[in-house]
């Protein structure tokens, strides 16, 4: 932030301090540096930037920097009370004079170093247009309007090149769309027919749960917050009354997915980081300021604001800008281009200028003028379940820490410098505990990780998975890791313990290998202050540093371990910190026989008792990957990895039964499963369910499922007197008129997880 920031308002922001002035004034920052790069380079059209590693023409790097930021300056000048100027360190930059200029210069093909280039087939041009044309209807009043007839046909020449060009089959379709709806809403695109079928065409990655793959493989990612949820819903604005029920529908998404992403953020502003593009750090916000702006937000404004406040003050204090030239650095905590992917210019990380976009509301708009409301994070623990994209999150109230659990998104190849691989293939991501990036000596890190090796030298990552899923609770995925050319199949499970998370693994090798587990990375500033406890006998390694701690415990199959160190000697891997380690727990000789390996894992941003917090678990399994854990005095579970599961089972001295059972858990308070039909004494459903039946005291019960069923009485405490569902809001509706007895019928399950959008439906009885 500005040498001289803005003053921190805790009545307002009792989380952040965070007020309008600090957006504006890292937009000012922003604008800044871009400024100076055009005085260097004569153009705003033209802004270059140090490091560019990607190979592409000036030209097209000129448009990234230009259309990303265009983003921001478009939301400026959307809010006419905005002033036409922003001061940055005494320096004054004309917002729209600026915009113009560039705009101008970039479409103009008579002009060689300026103009931004013809668009062409799979071209980065695309991408960049649509950005240009969503700044460009924001700023209509101050920019477009103002234009000559002949300068506004010159952009409009530009833009119409997107026609008829080939985009690759992901969310590439949308940029095309959103270019050629800014058109027709302007009067420069009489036929629609190209758009529709883009629009259509996107519609066809949506899966459920607010959530749209993006590829073809099953590639779930944040593109769903900074993309889908930014592109998606400026053209439900700007186009969706031409199709309305179409744009109901992206609206409807929208909401759902919003929902869900708010228990994402951490207590220290960060979300955790999977997937690509993460340089482009604060973007992830958009998606609650656009829903925001369209009434369509599942969250009061103090909570969008206090989630996206949160996120620009975790990067704006974690490095963000060139100290020098201001501008923005490539990285995700300070500088780091190794963060990036083989496609990312330095005018890419702009993208974060999606984030921005509350900038274009009015001063007295609730997002502004509501106090800072807390995330579900600060509000108590959860463990949120979206089968869909095949996601667990879980939050923890007493650390703020957030982990995403993913059970099926992936990439299936890696191209060099692309690091998909550490990128998708974790088990776990956590907001404070950012993961191994980059490879040691050819081989990812298995942080979050079980990783199969031959040598101790060469090792095994989790490539896309093959299959998987998640209940309440619970993960599993079954992939592969490739090792000397050959696939090795591995069957994972993941139960979560509160924050601990109980690993448990299927081996099938082809050949003799040795399974390698960490419970996550410990990455640092100050490597010097790290601590590092062991105890063999008792199987548990643990590290703790700056407030926060990971530890690891052998359960079952490991035989060996090591204290935290560096991965094969290497340290600088990390995503956010210049040095990282982790303990391992590992198979001391390499074997070909099948057989089952477990660990319990805990990552936690405070420092913890090992000896206490690792204990208390205890797990028997059979050669064909069934589980059985006893997890503390009163609770059990049960999960099966492989094919061969159960259709009966006995926990507790509770009969469950359904078909293929995959999970199942008994506590004190309740039960849950994936794949069940009944539990004896307390439930029987309509169909094989994915359920958590919990007990909350009061005489109220909360039923999470995605089937009709029935309940005993007994369990119950009698007929409930009140049954209330609960919206994506929090709100509870009261269904009781709809249900018979003890029996929440499966039409009802069925409406009401068609009017959130959700696969799993939560309700409130009371007996």
């Amino acid at each position: 932030m500005p040498t001289a920031a803005p003053p921190l308002d805790r009545t307002l922001s009792p989380y952040t301090g965070w007020t309008r002035a600090h957006w504006v004034a890292l937009f000012s920052r922003m604008l800044h540096g871009f400024a100076l790069a055009a005085e260097r380079a004569g153009s705003p059209a033209r802004a270059l930037y140090r490091d560019d590693r990607r190979g592409l023409p000036d030209a097209a790097d000129g448009l990234e920097s230009f259309a990303r930021l265009g983003a921001a300056l478009g939301a400026w000048l959307a809010n006419p009370a905005n002033p036409p100027t922003v001061t940055w360190n005494g320096q004054t930059h004309d917002v729209a004079a600026l915009f113009r200029q560039g705009l101008l210069d970039g479409t103009n093909p008579h002009n060689p170093y300026t103009y931004w280039g013809d668009i062409s087939h799979l071209d980065q041009r695309i991408v960049e247009s649509a950005d240009l044309a969503v700044a460009l209807w924001h700023s209509r009043a101050r920019v477009f309007n103002t234009l000559t007839p002949a300068e506004q046909a010159q952009v409009m020449a530009w833009l119409a090149q997107v026609d008829g060009q080939g985009t690759y089959p992901d969310n590439w379709v949308l940029f095309s769309a959103v270019t050629q709806a800014v058109r027709h809403q302007l009067g420069f695109l009489p036929h629609t027919a190209e758009l529709d079928a883009n629009l259509d065409y996107m519609a066809e990655f949506y899966r459920g749960d607010g959530w749209y793959l993006d590829g073809l493989a099953d590639e779930y990612e944040l593109y769903n917050a900074w993309m889908f949820n930014w592109h998606y819903l400026h053209w439900a604005k700007i186009d969706g009354p031409r199709r309305p029920e179409y744009a109901a529908r992206v609206l409807a998404r929208s909401r759902s997915f919003g929902a869900g992403f708010l228990h994402f953020f951490g207590a220290n502003g960060s979300y955790p980081a999977w997937g690509r593009s993460l340089v482009y750090r604060f973007a992830a916000v958009a998606a609650f300021q656009t829903s925001h702006a369209l009434g369509c937000a599942a969250a009061a404004p103090g909570a969008l604001r206090r989630a996206s406040s949160g996120n620009l003050q975790y990067f704006a204090e974690r490095g963000l800008f060139d100290e020098q030239d201001h501008h923005l650095v490539q990285g995700y905590h300070g500088d780091f281009p190794a963060a990036n992917e083989p496609y990312i210019s330095p005018g890419s990380v702009y993208w974060c200028s999606h984030g921005l976009f509350a900038l274009s509301f009015a001063a007295a708009d609730p997002f502004w003028t509501e106090p800072e409301a807390p995330l579900p994070v600060e509000q108590g623990d959860y463990d949120l379940t979206l089968p869909a994209p095949g996601l667990l999150v879980t939050g923890r109230q007493a650390t703020g820490q957030v982990l995403l659990l993913s059970a099926r998104s992936g990439q299936e190849h890696d191209p060099r410098s692309y690091n998909y691989t550490s990128k998708y293939g974790k088990l776990a991501y956590s907001t404070h505990f950012p993961f191994n990036l980059l490879p040691a000596r050819g081989a990812y890190a298995p942080d979050a990780m079980l990783s199969l090796t031959r040598d101790g030298r060469a090792f095994g990552h989790r490539l896309r998975a093959r299959a998987g899923g998640v209940a309440p609770g619970f993960m599993w995925t079954r992939y592969d890791e490739l090792l000397d050319g050959e696939y090795q199949p591995l069957w994972v499970g993941v139960l979560l313990w509160g924050d601990r998370q109980i690993r448990l693994g299927l081996l099938r090798p082809t050949y003799p290998v040795a399974v390698y587990e960490a419970p996550g990375a410990l990455g640092s500033d100050t490597p010097t202050r790290i601590c590092r406890r062991s105890d063999p006998a008792a199987g548990w390694e643990y590290a703790e540093v700056d407030g926060r701690a990971l530890g690891i415990r052998r359960l079952l199959g490991y035989d060996a371990q090591s204290a935290s160190a560096p991965f094969l000697d290497q340290s600088n891997l990390n995503l956010a910190y210049p040095y990282s380690e982790q303990p391992l727990v590992y198979e001391s000789a390499p074997s070909v026989t099948f057989r089952v390996v477990a660990a319990l894992s805990l990552l936690r941003p405070a420092p913890f008792d090992p000896a206490a917090e690792l204990a208390g678990v205890r797990v028997t399994a059979t050669a064909n990957g069934q589980f059985t854990l006893a997890l503390g005095a009163d609770e059990h579970a049960f999960a099966a990895l492989g094919e061969a599961r159960p259709n009966n089972l006995t926990l507790g001295g509770l009969a469950f039964a359904g078909r293929g059972l995959r999970y199942a858990r008994l506590a004190s308070n309740g039960a849950a499963g994936l794949g069940l039909t009944r539990i004896g004494g307390i439930a029987e459903f309509a169909a094989p369910a994915t359920v958590q039946l919990t007990h909350l005291g009061d005489g109220r019960c909360k039923v999470v499922t995605d089937t009709g069923l029935t309940l005993d009485p007994a369990w119950l405490g009698g007929a409930p007197r009140r049954v209330a569902v609960r919206e994506l809001d929090g709100s509870l509706t009261d269904v009781t008129a709809s249900v018979s007895g003890t029996t929440l019928p499966a039409a009802l399950v069925a409406a009401w997880a068609e009017r959130t959008d959700r696969s799993l439906v939560t309700f409130e009885l009371r007996a």
